[in-house]
């Protein structure tokens, strides 16, 4: 059995899951990087506030 390692150079952890990242490019992911790229396309609310006035 191969323990494969995660794609990203940072991490040091277990990859679960083979994903293609483009036509040519699959990268191993471990469960952390595998959720970040599977919410990738999620749309995030921005929420802006006004700066207080300076007196």
């Amino acid at each position: 059995m191969i323990i494969m390692q995660c794609s990203i150079s940072e991490c040091k952890s277990k990859a679960i899951q083979t994903v293609k990242i483009s036509f040519r490019e699959t990268r191993n992911l471990c469960k952390e990087h595998l959720k970040l790229f599977q919410n990738k396309d999620k749309e995030h609310m921005t929420f802006f506030t006004k700066a207080s006035e300076l007196k």
